[in-house]
């Protein structure tokens, strides 16, 4: 079974009608020879990264793969401080100058304990999340399928289509045991059992 950890929470602040501040959650999966990094963010310093990390025994080159659940920079920003690892995203695998693209599969199997399943409605088709089997349960790194624990903003104001993210987030309510939203920390679904 795969462990999940928050590497470091997100936040979403206003600082005035102008000016926000945010940065998303990152999360880190183990799994056998798996160390990814979910959503890498656009935490000012890498030295964040590296802190968080060693609390798990791991450095930077550790990192194996890197999932982004779309590509809005505070999702995706520091995806190259993570120089060994093999980039994932909806469509496929990114290393380099080669990419192995899926045909549009709505879900793909990454380990035997970690699937992405497409999520359109917040930043387009391209959005994907993560289900993961652990011994606590399923959990799903959801990226803004939700932003906060409380699985709010109801209405997102940044999606593409209020609709989709409606279809995505019921599929999510109905598999997963535990959510991490996009800029929060993870929580129990108690509307899986509804």
């Amino acid at each position: 079974m795969a462990q999940v950890d928050v590497l470091i929470k997100g936040y979403n602040r206003e600082i005035n009608s102008d000016v926000h501040n945010y940065a998303c959650t990152c999360t880190l999966i183990r799994d056998k020879d798996i160390n990814m990094v979910v959503d890498p963010g656009s935490h000012q310093s890498t030295g964040m990264y590296i802190f968080a990390l060693g609390e798990f025994g791991l450095a930077l080159e550790d990192i194996n793969f890197v999932f982004t659940t779309h590509e809005h920079l505070d999702h995706s920003m520091n995806r190259a401080i993570f120089e060994n690892a093999t980039i994932i995203d909806r469509y496929g695998y990114h290393k380099g100058d080669e990419h192995r693209f899926h045909s549009n599969d709505e879900e793909f199997e990454i380990s035997k304990d970690i699937k992405m399943i497409a999520t359109p409605g917040h930043g387009g088709d391209i959005h994907a999340s993560l289900l993961v089997e652990t011994h606590e349960g399923t959990v799903c790194v959801a990226g803004d399928v939700w932003w906060y624990e409380d699985l709010t903003p109801e209405i997102d104001p940044h999606a593409t289509s209020q609709e989709e993210l409606e279809v995505s987030r019921q599929k999510l309510l109905k598999l997963a045991d535990y959510i991490i939203p996009g800029h929060g920390g993870l929580v129990r679904n108690n509307k899986k059992d509804e």
